[in-house]
Order: structure tokens, then C-alpha cells, then sequence
């Protein structure tokens, strides 16, 4: 069994080579904390983001549906309008001829 000078060098040791790496790498605790919570707010503005383009996508999607409607409209109404104008033309046509 290890004993109790063995355990309290272990955990000096380990301690030593955190301070070690954390002189090498950098951040302290509060800047990691810092980091965390910049990693949240990124990822709240990423998911608020993605809401506002499928809100986007939504709007787009009714918009072309509106303009194919808009179009089939326009469509059936000049045929109409073509139709009426070639009977008009043709009544008049007729008439004229009398």
C-alpha cells in the first residue's frame, strides 16, 4: 500500500505539472470560465440565428407559392381577356358587315 508521503507526493507532483501546463498553455480558471461562457453565448447566437433563417425559409416559401398562384391568375385571366376581345372582334366583324 502506498502511504500517506507516497499519496501527498503524488498530488505535489501533479500539482506541480498543472502549474507547469497551465504556464505553457495559458488560461487561468477565470479565463476558461470566460471561454465557457463565450462558447454559450456563440451557440445561443448560432440557435437564434438558425431561427431566424427557417422563420426565413418559412417566408420564402409563401412568397413563391403566392407568385405560382399569381401567375396561374394572370394566366386564366388574359385567356379570358383574349377570348372576350376575339369574340368582341368578331361580333363586331359581323356587324359591320350588314
Amino acid at each position: 500500500m502506498n502511504s500517506l508521503k507516497d499519496q501527498t507526493d503524488d498530488v505535489d507532483g501533479l500539482r506541480s505539472e498543472i502549474a507547469r501546463l497551465r504556464e505553457l498553455v495559458g488560461p487561468n480558471e477565470a479565463s476558461y470560465v470566460q471561454l465557457q461562457v463565450d462558447l454559450l453565448a456563440a451557440r445561443d447566437a448560432v440557435i437564434g440565428a438558425e431561427h431566424e433563417v427557417g422563420v426565413a425559409r418559412g417566408y420564402n416559401q409563401a412568397l413563391e407559392t403566392e407568385v405560382v398562384r399569381l401567375q396561374r391568375d394572370f394566366d386564366w385571366f388574359r385567356r379570358k381577356v383574349i377570348d372576350r376581345a376575339k369574340r368582341a372582334r368578331g361580333v363586331t366583324g359581323r356587324l359591320g358587315r350588314r
